[in-house]
């Protein structure tokens, strides 16, 4: 009987997070990096395979799997979005066999269920608006979280159980992961560190996680190379800035607890925060002794730390990476996010297991105002404009704009997004997308460290020659700081044409000139 319920318990939730990933899927517009998805998939395929020996490419195999997927759905928004969905929604079981190996709950073999640290790990997980946000999102983030719980999951089978079928298994996950996203091989030294905290339950089945680890050789050969490069080259060579570990361990606090509804006043995150602190610093007591192999026995101390050291131990290897090179941003780590919740857990564990009758009705009372809080962050997400819309503005310059008329876009790379919503979102959007985009130059680059008036000369020299012959000339604008933060070509244009129209959009804004006849 509890067999079932338990299974209707957790289909329930499965069904829950899937709703809540699909429900406006496609209503934020894509972003750069999302159009850039597409069109990694769509392309050449001998060019996105080559990217698996090329130095700081990133996400080749993700690229990959869209590829026959867009062949037979389309390159739609919803199209590209839905296997981020599909992640973050199995990603809910995942979590849940994740946590009843690793955190078995008091009294879980006489049933209770309905309060285990698993379930509610995967309920947290089920509604944070930070993993429902990259559950709708069209990058690799949500296969991340995937595949390092399918990875964890498949280590503490195979710590305890062994089984050769487990640790190919295991190794076909990490190899796969690895060339998902560049920072999965966090994975590796994550999992050792595991095996160190386990010791000595971990040495029952050693030789099957020793060959699984000798395994991961080979697929990590093609990246060796360029990560030493990385590492030693005297300059810095990512697109990243130093993030010190304070803002780091603050931005990912703020980020997982409030997704991207950044309106929040702290003092209504202090319910989350408390219970995170709870299970961090006597959660342990919520965790029952459980045999991990044989006879043995992982104690719930061991748990307890191997917990910690998921949530820290990736913080801390990226600090210490950005230390030499900056790589940091919150998402790159995103598959911590589960540990959180795990912590959160423990915490609401602590109350009903320590505190008597009392607790009952006080951890209830938590666990919906954190429900009730996370599902109000989330369809705040759904239901405001967060990111740049992209695909107003596009489509609005390509409706009313002749591909015979000069079009200035601020960033150049935004050329893919106007190829992209100028397409009937077809298998390959960027076919006969030359005609479409028509004349068309990028704006001119003034952040370099020349004086105003040495920068100017550069801005007059460019912008006279790339629009002579031109009567109507389109501009689009969207985060145009990182490429004109003294806004001379916005100087220039006045200077040199007439205002007809500007149109703004959210992040993107449209402005139509007409060019001076008296001007040169």
């Amino acid at each position: 009987m509890m067999e079932s319920r338990r299974r209707l318990v957790l289909m329930a939730l499965i069904l829950i997070a899937f709703g809540w990933r699909i429900w406006r899927l496609d209503f934020q517009s894509l972003w750069r990096d999302e159009v850039d998805a597409i069109f990694f998939a769509v392309r050449n395929l001998n060019e996105t395979l080559s990217m698996f020996v090329q130095a700081a490419q990133n996400g080749p195999f993700y690229f990959l799997s869209l590829r026959p997927w867009f062949a037979i759905v389309g390159t739609s928004e919803y199209a590209l979005r839905f296997p981020s969905a599909a992640a973050g929604t199995l990603s809910v079981p995942l979590v849940w066999q994740v946590g009843r190996r690793l955190l078995p709950t008091p009294g879980d073999a006489r049933g209770s269920f309905w309060l285990s640290t698993a379930l509610l790990g995967a309920l947290f997980f089920a509604i944070n608006p930070y993993q429902v946000w990259y559950g709708q999102e069209g990058k690799m983030y949500a296969t991340v979280t995937c595949l390092a719980l399918l990875s964890s999951w498949l280590w503490l089978r195979g710590i305890r159980e062994g089984g050769w079928q487990t640790w190919l298994a295991y190794l076909a996950v990490v190899s796969i992961a690895l060339y998902v996203h560049l920072l999965m091989v966090l994975l590796i030294p994550f999992h050792l560190a595991w095996f160190a905290v386990a010791w000595p339950v971990s040495r029952l089945h050693w030789r099957g996680y020793g060959a699984a680890l000798a395994g991961l050789v080979l697929p990590y050969l093609p990246m060796v190379w360029w990560h030493w490069m990385l590492l030693t080259a005297p300059e810095k060579l990512s697109g990243f800035t130093f993030t010190s570990l304070p803002t780091m361990l603050s931005g990912l606090a703020l980020s997982h607890v409030r997704g991207f509804i950044t309106a929040v006043d702290l003092l209504w995150l202090a319910p989350v925060f408390f219970l995170f602190g709870a299970g961090l610093l006597v959660g342990v007591m919520a965790i029952a002794d459980r045999p991990s192999a044989g006879r043995a026995a992982l104690q719930p101390v061991r748990r307890h730390l191997m917990l910690l050291v998921w949530l820290a131990l990736p913080i801390l290897l990226i600090f210490v990476i950005s230390l030499r090179q900056p790589v940091f941003t919150e998402r790159y780590i995103i598959w911590i996010g589960p540990a959180a919740m795990f912590f959160m857990a423990l915490g609401l564990r602590v109350l009903v297991d320590n505190s008597g009758r009392i607790a009952w009705p006080v951890a209830l009372i938590f666990l919906i105002y954190v429900a009730g809080l996370w599902a109000e962050l989330a369809w705040q997400q759904k239901e405001k404009i967060i990111k740049y819309d992209l695909r107003t503005a596009m489509q609005y310059v390509g409706a009313r704009r002749s591909p015979a008329e000069l079009l200035i876009l601020q960033i150049p790379h935004q050329e893919w997004a106007y190829r992209y919503y100028t397409s009937d979102f077809g298998p390959n959007p960027f076919a006969g997308s030359d005609a479409r985009l028509g004349w068309w130059v990028g704006g001119p680059y003034t952040n370099w460290e020349r004086g105003d008036e040495a920068e100017r000369e550069e801005v007059n020299r460019y912008l006279s020659n790339v629009t002579a012959g031109a009567g109507d000339v389109w501009v689009l604008l969207s985060e145009s700081t990182m490429w004109d933060r003294r806004q001379l070509m916005d100087e220039w244009l006045a200077a040199h044409a007439t205002l007809e129209e500007e149109k703004p959009f959210a992040g993107v804004t449209v402005r139509l000139y007409q060019m001076n006849a008296s001007d040169p």
